[in-house]
């Protein structure tokens, strides 16, 4: 679960990432698309200046033609009028024309020139401008144009990086659809145990309420009367039993004592049959010592410890700030997390467990110790 949690995280970074670098690949989109209808914009500008340019020397130039025209023909006319003043010289007879005529071309030239210079200065101040401006404008489409260069090549590297992205998040929406799977059978599996836990929970209070219902038996040992192994004899009966032995084993060692002291006196042969006689009833009481001994040990079997299960710590590495999905997970397991993983309330305390009571034929009545000294002598 703590996996499933950290990928979830990491592709929720990545996908706020990847929203961001789509947000700012549409701001500089929007900007080339702005850069560039200003520079369609100055270019269609700069067409319309060239034009007007254009217009304004096609007009500077039949301007500039006419005048020309105009001086050929008064420069044609002031030559005919001269031939003709010359002419009336020659003669002897110059006439009114002649002479009205001659003396104005003169002023008449000066003042057309002087207008024509006028207007071709005028024209010529205006072209100085209009080449100022277009040399401005082509720097500003040159400006434009390795900004155009500049944003494109961010766009592209910003493309690929989103292209990377993409990849990356398709491999974590496999991953998550791995982890969703894997988690769906994690849920499977808490959902048996959480019905064999009902199970074991009611069986244990089934049990729990049939050993309310059955007598207090602690303390106390149950024999079955058909076992052949019960004990038999209550511990005055085994204290009687126990110093009948002993007084028997005495009075055996000293009839041993009397056989040796008369085997000397008697022949071999008594001797050797009062000593087998005395070795097998040594060996049966010896064997039957042994049984009593070993019926009469008790047997102490080590209990399982017993106690609630420790609490968990405080700084567990798992409890931390909760991120979103951290706190999506919790609130989807909200309400499964509140079913009974405690006892019910029939049961609503630390389970103890106990050993199982012996069998009777390990659960004699207890002896101490000092009514076993004989045994060891």
């Amino acid at each position: 679960m703590p996996k499933v949690i950290v990928a979830l995280e990491h592709l929720e970074c990545l996908a706020s990432k990847n929203e961001r670098e789509n947000t700012k690949v549409l701001e500089l989109s929007d900007h080339i698309a702005k850069l560039e209808h200003e520079k369609l914009e100055r270019v269609q500008d700069r067409l319309r200046f060239e034009k007007e340019v254009e217009e304004i020397e096609e007009s500077w130039k039949e301007e500039t033609k006419q005048l020309v025209d105009m001086v050929n023909r008064l420069q044609e006319e002031n030559r005919k009028l001269s031939k003709r003043l010359e002419d009336n010289q020659d003669d002897g007879c110059p006439s009114t024309p002649g002479r009205s005529s001659h003396p104005l071309s003169p002023e008449l030239d000066i003042g057309v020139l002087q207008k024509l210079r006028g207007q071709v200065d005028t024209l010529r101040d205006q072209m100085r401008n209009k080449e100022k401006e277009l040399s401005y404008k082509s720097s500003d489409v040159e400006n434009l144009n390795r900004q155009i260069d500049r944003l494109t090549s961010t766009v592209r590297e910003l493309r690929r990086k989103a292209r990377l992205g993409q990849v990356q998040v398709r491999g974590l929406i496999d991953e998550r659809a791995d982890f969703l799977a894997a988690l769906q059978d994690n849920q499977r599996e808490v959902i048996g145990l959480k019905q064999q836990l009902g199970l074991a929970e009611k069986e244990n209070e089934d049990l729990y309420n049939s050993q309310s219902d059955s007598p207090d038996l602690t303390n106390k040992a149950v024999y079955d009367l058909d076992d052949p192994d019960r004990p038999r004899f209550t511990t005055s009966e085994l204290k009687e039993i126990l110093h009948d032995r002993n007084r028997l084993k005495s009075r055996v060692n000293d009839l041993e004592e009397e056989i040796e002291r008369r085997r000397s006196i008697k022949g071999t042969a008594i001797e050797t049959e009062t000593a087998v006689a005395a070795g097998e009833r040594t060996a049966n009481e010896n064997e039957a010592g042994k049984e009593e001994d070993s019926e009469t040990s008790p047997v102490e079997e080590e209990r399982p410890v017993q106690g609630p299960l420790p609490y968990e710590p405080d700084d567990a590495p798992w409890k931390k700030s909760e991120s979103g999905i951290r706190k999506f997970f919790r609130k989807l397991f909200s309400e499964t997390s509140t079913v009974s993983f405690l006892p019910t309330p029939a049961t609503n305390r630390t389970p103890t467990w106990t050993s199982p009571a012996p069998s009777p034929r390990h659960r004699p009545p207890p002896v101490s110790s000092t009514e076993l000294k004989p045994l060891h002598r």
